[in-house]
């Protein structure tokens, strides 16, 4: 009896260990069998490189959604492994494969076997586009969509990073009007179901007809929902995603047209978790910046609101003290500044923050582009964004410390024309690098930084009008954790 004991012992815990592998990154598991004589000891837990990275990309945003009207833009979607010595630890001749997928049938859209090297593909459909990388090339896996329409009120430009997916996204944007439209875009990149449920705060309080919302997602596939239809008018939405049975990724895709008057699009991505201490990235300047700021508890917060500007933080007398009534959003102006710089929020109660911010022609018709920037954590390990098809563009590199001065090795483009130098920013401050024409960005952290995040803003001019868009830096997969098996006789 103590044999089979022991042999049904083993499998269970064979098999909760093959639970761990779920989700975005993977390891490999492994089976310790304990010698007949000897004592199995406890598993023990270690940090390994991950052996396969999937990051999730929204496909056309403005496609497919039932009883919103289509809007198709030129999409690509473009990812890259991390270059030989980004990751520390990662082998130098370790070999594997970097693809981009299409929708459901996970079609094949592009592939690379090359480290470091960027692989992009179109887009045309509604479906979802999935980056997933293998073997050694899984580690410090990066992937963006870039969504740009011309031409007419429905223009603008959405550089939007790929995202690890999670059972919790917080999404910061849209706004009231006739004209602004947002859709809450949901993507399953697992193989079972997922139901994902939404709360929707608003500057009066959380939002009554999205409570109890439940959407199904299948499997490889994405659903869309209408913000307005469940919060019709709200200027000041902030959306909260819940996923049960699985993870998802989520982005929230806003289009404003002003009357007559086109405003631009963007997409919204995950912001930090509610935290006391956050800080915004790389908020451009050059026209209208405002910062939203959004209190999921049931207790009232007074934030302080600091600019982290190219001179050091700067405290304007009316940010001193913003009260957030709890379950509800506020927004406050922002004044402008010479350079780009971050907003740094500390607050009695937890909170979550994005920045919006806007650039308009100089013409009658003022017509223009904006950007959302969320709050994001420090980067830790390896960050970076891809840059496909934007030629003709102004790339910048927008870093921005905390309280402790940072220094980070940052790497511009990709293959022999990669760029390596090493910056630092000082304390509660934010630095400007030219990225130039760079096809990639990388982040890494020095070793004894303070804290810094990061984002890259595109811009330029197409037919005297502005475009915009800001990416956050994404944390990219680089470690899990791996647990031996170990068969346990009684």
């Amino acid at each position: 009896m103590s044999n089979v004991t022991g042999i049904l012992r083993a499998s269970v815990v064979a098999l909760a260990a093959a639970g761990l592998a779920v989700g975005a990154t993977r390891v490999g598991g492994s089976l310790q069998l304990a010698a007949a004589s000897g004592r199995a000891g406890l598993p023990e837990a270690s940090s390994v490189l991950v052996d396969q990275s999937t990051l999730v990309c929204p496909g056309q945003q403005r496609l497919g959604a039932t009883g919103l009207r289509d809007v198709k833009g030129t999409v690509t979607v473009g990812a890259a492994s991390a270059a030989a010595g980004v990751v520390a630890g990662a082998p130098s001749g370790a070999t594997g494969t970097v693809q981009l997928l299409g929708g459901p049938s996970s079609r094949g859209l592009g592939q690379t076997s090359d480290r470091g090297s960027v692989v992009s593909a179109a887009s045309s459909t509604a479906d979802p586009v999935f980056a997933r990388a293998g073997g050694g090339l899984a580690p410090g896996l990066v992937a963006t969509q870039v969504w740009r329409h011309t031409g007419d009120d429905d223009r603008g430009l959405a550089v939007t990073p790929c995202q690890l997916p999670s059972s919790d996204v917080w999404l910061v944007g849209g706004g009231g009007g006739a004209s602004r439209t947002e859709r809450v875009i949901v993507t399953n990149p697992g193989a079972n179901a997922v139901t994902v449920s939404f709360d929707v705060l608003g500057r009066a309080g959380r939002i009554d007809a999205a409570a109890g919302r439940t959407m199904s997602i299948a499997p490889l596939s994405r659903e869309v929902l209408s913000l307005d239809a469940v919060a019709p008018d709200e200027p000041s939405p902030v959306v909260h995603v819940t996923a049960t049975g699985g993870v998802v990724a989520a982005v929230l895709d806003e289009q404003w047209i002003d009357g007559a008057t086109g405003r631009g699009i963007d997409d919204a991505t995950r912001a930090a978790a509610p935290g006391k201490d956050l800080v915004v990235p790389a908020v451009e300047t050059g026209g209208a910046v405002w910062l939203r700021l959004a209190n999921p508890g049931d207790t009232e917060a007074l934030a302080q609101v600091r600019l982290l500007t190219d001179k050091g933080a700067v405290q304007p007398d009316n940010l001193r003290a913003v009260r957030v009534p709890a379950g509800s959003t506020v927004d406050v102006s922002v004044p402008g500044n010479a350079a780009p710089m971050g907003v740094g929020i500390r607050s009695d109660q937890a909170l979550v923050a994005a920045a919006w911010t806007e650039r308009r022609a100089a013409t009658a018709d003022r017509m223009g582009d904006f950007a959302w920037t969320p709050a994001t954590p420090a980067i830790r390990n390896v960050a970076g964004v891809v840059l496909p098809a934007l030629g003709g563009t102004t790339k910048r590199l927008l870093l921005t410390a905390g309280p402790a001065p940072a220094t980070v090795q940052v790497r511009l483009g990709s293959g022999d024309a990669a760029r390596v130098s090493t910056v630092s920013v000082a304390a509660d401050s934010t630095a400007v690098v030219d990225a130039g024409d760079a096809d990639s960005v990388w982040v890494v952290p020095g070793t004894g930084s303070g804290a810094v995040r990061g984002a890259v803003s595109v811009s330029g001019v197409d037919g005297g009008v502005p475009f915009l868009s800001v990416a956050s830096l994404s944390e990219a997969p680089v470690r899990a954790q791996s647990v031996p098996v170990r068969q346990v006789r009684n």
